[in-house]
């Protein structure tokens, strides 16, 4: 059996957080763009929603690539692509370059995020692999949203860009240690079979939770600001919420399996919950730290339990590279349906349609757990 190496894990790590670079910090993202091309907030949810489902189309396709093509080339071609949509966006203005230039950034994280999940899938321990590249993505996460105020106002938008493309320069480098993918025949995933029905309930859950966090993640700076929050306020806020999404990745690896899978997704779900609401009406920056504390804390302790419903449903690891696709969909379906309820510039519709949404969508995955 091909089992990833400690290089091999690194540079899927790199590569996983360099694809995901965007879900890790949209709020700041976000911010950058808007003063990139002097955007509306509707205008943001737009191209945030062209990016991630951009994502989510080139790591459905990784899905079908895995078998039939070398892993090495398909992250290098991703990686030009990330680098190819950063510069461009770094040199364009206006709604429409700035979304077809994010659109071609997207395409390549959706490749280098889909290898970088299978990958983790050859993993002597996967669920150990996934808790690693949780946590350091969240810790990168907090560290840029931390300074990424700081960096805008000194350095400007432009040269941010550049340096994120700059980032997937480096990235290449590390594809010397990434898995060419082939498995060997007598690897016992070659051949396992997949629990059709759990995989189908899993996805159709995990599309709505990830569209319900997304729709409040991906909005946070905005009601942050609507509040009268500054931007170091709102910084703080969603640096320290990242720091304690390391925790919850952290405590998901931690957590006995004899206590399965459904009741901590159930309390992952009330947590999320409770962060909603909190974002509901004016904040004080303690409540927008707490609100984000507790929605990245209980997003990231409940991404490895749905990994890992997936994983059950297909050893061969398809369906978890399919989970990254239909994740990013529903990343991508969040802010996309947020945007559509702002109007009145109001976000109370948002909040509490994201409740009902999230909630459901972890009792459907509860449902798939029980029946199968």
């Amino acid at each position: 059996m091909h089992c990833l190496s400690a290089g091999g894990l690194a540079a899927s790590v790199l590569i996983g957080i360099v694809g995901a670079w965007t879900i890790l910090i949209t709020p700041g993202l976000l911010a950058v763009v808007a003063v990139q091309g002097a955007l509306s907030d509707q205008q943001l949810g737009y191209v945030a929603a062209w990016e991630i489902n951009a994502m989510a189309v080139t790591i459905g396709l990784s899905t079908f690539l895995l078998p039939r093509w070398d892993w090495r080339l398909c992250v290098a071609v991703g990686l030009t692509f990330i680098i190819a949509g950063n510069v461009a966006t770094a040199f364009s203005a206006g709604y429409a370059a700035i979304t077809l230039t994010r659109t071609i950034a997207g395409a390549g994280e959706g490749i280098a995020v889909g290898f970088a999940f299978a990958a983790f899938g050859r993993a002597e321990n996967p669920d150990r692999a996934f808790s690693i590249y949780l946590v350091t993505g969240a810790l990168a996460g907090a560290i840029a949203l931390l300074y990424l105020p700081s960096w805008q106002e000194s350095v400007g938008t432009r040269t941010l860009f550049l340096a994120n493309g700059a980032l997937g320069v480096l990235t290449l480098g590390g594809l010397f240690w990434f898995p060419h993918g082939r498995v060997a025949a007598d690897d016992p995933r070659a051949t396992a079979l997949c629990n059709r029905r759990l995989a189908f309930l899993a996805l159709i859950g995990v599309f709505f939770y990830f569209g319900a966090i997304s729709a409040m993640w991906s909005y946070a700076e905005r009601i942050g600001q609507a509040s009268g929050l500054d931007a170091h306020q709102i910084a703080r806020g969603l640096s320290y919420g990242t720091f304690a999404g390391m925790g919850g990745a952290a405590l998901a690896g931690l957590t006995p399996r004899r206590l399965g899978r459904i009741g901590p997704l159930l309390v992952s779900g009330v947590v999320s919950i409770i962060s909603f609401r909190l974002l509901d009406g004016r904040l004080t920056p303690h409540i927008f730290i707490i609100a984000m504390v507790l929605l990245l804390f209980a997003w990231n302790y409940a991404q490895p339990l749905l990994s890992g419903v997936c994983s059950d449903a297909d050893p061969r690891g398809r369906i978890v590279c399919a989970m990254g696709s239909i994740q990013t969909f529903g990343m991508g379906f969040g802010p996309a349906a947020v945007a559509a309820t702002l109007g009145s510039g109001n976000f109370s519709l948002a909040v509490w349609g994201s409740c009902a949404v999230l909630g459901a969508s972890l009792l459907l995955v509860v449902s798939a757990i029980r029946t199968s």
